[in-house]
């Protein structure tokens, strides 16, 4: 809002009218005056037009010196063509108040803070501005972002408490007590610092604390406590009171250091300084010219010196005549210019002994690498030398019988191993393993056990020749490294030598006891391996002639061996394809050759291999019988069988879905429980026809158990069938015995059954017990139209095979059953059956049975 300073009223007398401004304009003039802002006036252009004392004050000019100046000449954010803009915008929000600086006469600056209003006068825009100095306002926020900075930004953790409080809680830490002790100031503020200490409250410190805090002094300790993830650290801090102007206890300030690692160190300067002083070895320290300056007891214990008679002397009174002139001299310069040596030397006592010394020199530097002494370290290893000779002699050789022991065996068996490859010649490694040994320790003692060791020993030195080794592993085994050999027979000599030295009687007394021996061989370069495996396969053919019955020797099977090889890797092949799902079932219709119904599928298992294609099952399964790997399969395949038979269903397909079941899978605990599982994942309405195919030689297995398990399994509701019958020893009891539905007719008898008397006996036989045992009878393996004839003639109606379908991914199963047709010669067949088969197969004329014409 402009103002405009309008004159006397109309009505008024001139003498009134200049009564009263002259009274005006002696009351501004006592305001410019008194004012203790700096009050001045600017016209619309920026020039000073009127001003109060204390604004020439505050800028250190006279008024004659400052009127008429633009603003620009003490405020320089006001540069000549800016105010115009400024001075708009003001008549436009009234006033302002803002912030700047004042150039003073002498050149100091001040922050002031302004406050501008516009006005007009007869007309003219004008700008009254009040000036205030802030100058003590800015450095007092100034000081106070310092110190809100310096504790924001302090190494040390600083805490503030509340002391007119009872329980003294917090109401400030910086960041770096967050960053210590792991709490956030949200966590910390309002608690007292006791919770630092969590359930430590027991530490003798911390009462003087609790006394000093309530007496409102100074106090330092160093106390444990604990961060927010539980970890200890030392604490060691001091707190001050704060008190206002009256002197009450307002504040307490805590500076918290963590000197965890000062608290170690001190630790460590002291447990460092007992083990110099109850080490075992001496120790001495000398300055870098080599004068000593402290020893330990133990350095007088070794030497004979006293302490005393050595502080200040250089270590040469120690050295023995055993060293080359000028030995040690190298050795110190060697120190000095490595920082470390550690060797052993022949050093003097004080009563003239020498003795060997481990010694040990390491220099100590400071941190720019000036070296402040040196620590000598040495050990009196006298009675360690003695051991050593004494070792040397036995380190490479069996106490016991003399006989090279493992390490000088591997030794001497990689030099056989380098010579053979060298000169293309055959070795053998022959691992020997007493049989009986352990009773004549048993009954005649340790002793004569050594005895018969020791003779053992003696005796296969006496066959073999100087060239070969032989060691001695430890109890009764033996190694035999025959170095040259140069055909079987001589090796099969050698060895039969090796047995016949043996198994020579040792008598104790009136008593003879006999020791066989069974040897393990591998040959060298059919075993082209290295030592350690060598000795490894000669270890496991020792084991194979311990089973073939003992005190004989066997071969290791390379091939063997690379077979199990292939197995292993085979098998963790089929695991990851496993993991990887490239496993697929396929499914095989098994139908009423008649009429044509589908009555199941059959699961068979394929395997989606990304290199090889799709394998059969005989291509990957005998690799993982009997193992874990199986019975995992087995499970996928089960679960798979169970859905797709629940999806089908869905799709208003109804028939049963079989599995092949493997013996492992079957005697697995818990195997019932698996498949009761199953039935209540995969639910249909009614019950499904889930079938489990187990192989003859299965089901004969041990008859007991496999019947308790498959009646455990038809408890929830499956069915069992007798998969490639015909092949195994069954009996009609354990025919009549197994809980199983259905007889599956082996293929092989299928499909010769044409041209072969006794398939087709048995075929019939079969057909004719599954009649009498009230069992289903299906034909597996039926790929010809006549085959499919004679099971129908022979009375058996259901049957799969490639002559009605080739096992088929599950997505095309659906479309099969509503194009397939049984032949019409099945269909005939099926309602003009013979009441027997009396020709041999190759005699009928199945042209009988086909639907040429209607009659």
């Amino acid at each position: 809002m402009s103002d405009r300073v309008v004159d006397a009223s109309a009505e008024a007398g001139p003498a009134q009218g200049d009564w009263a401004l002259a009274r005006e304009k002696r009351m501004h003039e006592i305001i410019l005056k008194i004012a203790s802002d700096g009050l001045h006036v600017l016209d619309a252009k920026g020039n000073l037009v009127t001003m109060s004392d204390s604004f020439c004050a505050s800028l250190g000019y006279e008024r004659h010196e400052l009127l008429g100046k633009h603003i620009s000449f003490w405020d320089a954010s006001f540069q000549p063509g800016t105010f115009e803009e400024r001075m708009g915008s003001l008549q436009e929000v009234n006033d302002q108040t803002f912030e700047s600086q004042h150039r003073r006469k002498n050149g100091q600056i001040i922050d002031v803070e302004v406050h501008a209003r516009g006005f007009q006068v007869e007309g003219e825009a004008l700008l009254f501005c009040s000036s205030r100095d802030i100058s003590v306002r800015k450095q007092s926020e100034s000081l106070i972002r310092l110190q809100a900075g310096a504790l924001n930004n302090s190494v040390n953790a600083i805490a503030i408490a509340d002391a007119t409080l009872p329980d003294f809680p917090l109401v400030y830490v910086n960041p770096a007590f967050e960053r210590i002790t792991g709490y956030s100031s949200v966590e910390a503020i309002g608690r007292n610092c006791r919770f630092l200490q969590g359930e430590d409250r027991a530490q003798p410190e911390l009462m003087s604390v609790r006394v000093a805090l309530m007496s409102g002094v100074p106090v330092k300790a160093t106390v444990r406590n604990y961060r927010k993830d539980g970890s200890m650290f030392w604490n060691r801090f001091q707190i001050a009171p704060v008190q206002d102007k009256e002197g009450g206890l307002t504040h307490f300030v805590a500076i918290i250091n963590d000197v965890t690692e000062r608290k170690l160190s001190d630790d460590y300067v002291r447990l460092v300084s007992q083990v110099f002083l109850h080490a075992d070895e001496s120790i001495f320290i000398t300055d870098p010219q080599g004068h000593i300056i402290e020893t330990n007891p133990a350095f007088t214990r070794t030497t004979g010196y006293n302490r005393e008679e050595v502080l200040g002397r250089k270590p040469g009174f120690l050295q023995s005549a055993r060293h080359e002139p000028g030995f040690f001299s190298k050795l110190w310069d060697m120190v000095l210019e490595q920082g470390h040596w550690s060797g052993e030397i022949w050093n003097q006592r004080k009563n003239g002994e020498v003795y060997p010394d481990k010694l040990t020199l390491s220099v100590v530097r400071n941190q720019d690498g000036t070296i402040l002494s040196i620590v000598c370290v040495s050990s009196d290893i006298t009675l360690l030398k003695a051991q050593q000779n004494e070792l040397e002699l036995i380190a490479l050789h069996d106490v016991l019988t003399g006989l090279p022991n493992r390490a000088l065996l591997n030794d001497r068996l990689s030099m056989a191993l380098a010579d053979a490859r060298r000169f293309g010649k055959k070795m053998a490694l022959c691992f020997i393993d007493l049989d009986g040994f352990k009773p004549i320790n048993d009954q005649f003692g340790h002793d004569k056990g050594d005895q018969v060791l020791v003779a053992v020993a003696q005796r296969m030195i006496a066959t073999l020749r100087a060239t070969d080794t032989v060691a001695r592993l430890g109890g009764d085994e033996f190694v035999v490294v025959l170095s040259e050999i140069s055909n079987e027979q001589e090796l099969i000599a050698t060895l039969q030598r090796i047995m016949t030295a043996i198994a020579l009687p040792h008598t104790f007394g009136d008593q003879e006891v006999v020791v066989s021996s069974s040897l393990g061989v591998t040959v060298y370069p059919d075993d082209e391996v290295d030592a350690e495996t060598l000795l490894r396969h000669a270890d496991q053919a020792m084991y194979r002639a311990k089973g073939k019955g003992r005190n004989c020797f066997h071969f290791f099977d390379v091939v063997d061996e690379r077979n199990a090889h292939l197995r292993t890797e085979g098998r963790t092949r089929v695991e990851q394809a496993l993991e990887s799902s490239e496993f697929e079932l396929y499914y095989q219709p098994k139908v009423n050759l008649g009429t044509g119904q589908v009555l199941g599928m059959e699961a068979l298992i394929r395997w989606n291999h990304p290199e090889r294609g799709v394998l059969l099952p005989r291509e990957f399964l005998p690799m993982i019988e009997n193992t874990d790997v199986e019975t995992r399969i087995s499970e996928w395949v089960i679960e798979t069988a169970f859905k797709q038979r629940e999806d089908w269903k869905i799709d208003g397909l109804d028939f049963g879905v079989s599995v092949n079941l493997p013996a492992r899978h079957l005697h697995t605990s818990g195997f019932s429980e698996f498949i009761g599982r199953m039935m209540r994942r995969y639910p249909t309405e009614p019950a499904p026809n889930f079938e489990l195919e187990v192989l003859e030689s299965v089901a004969l297995w041990d008859i007991p158990q496999v019947t308790q398990a498959m009646e455990a399994c038809r408890h929830h509701g499956v069915s069992f069938a007798i998969d490639d019958f015909g092949t195994g020893y069954a009996s009609l009891d354990y025919l009549r015995r197994l809980p199983v539905s259905v007889i599956k007719i082996d293929q092989s008898f299928i499909r010769d059954m044409l041209t072969d008397r006794e398939d087709l006996a048995i075929v019939e036989v079969v057909i004719n017990l599954a009649e009498v045992f009230c069992k289903e009878a299906i034909a597996e393996g039926v790929e010809t139209e006549e085959q499919g004839i004679a099971l129908i003639c022979l009375g058996c109606t259901q049957a799969q095979g490639f002559g009605i379908a080739r096992p088929m991914p599950a997505p095309q199963v659906a479309d099969w059953c509503r194009q397939y047709q049984p032949p019409l010669s099945w269909q005939k067949a099926s309602k003009n059956r013979p009441a027997r088969l009396t020709s041999l197969p190759d005699k009928i004329d199945w042209s009988r049975y086909t639907l040429g014409s209607e009659n």
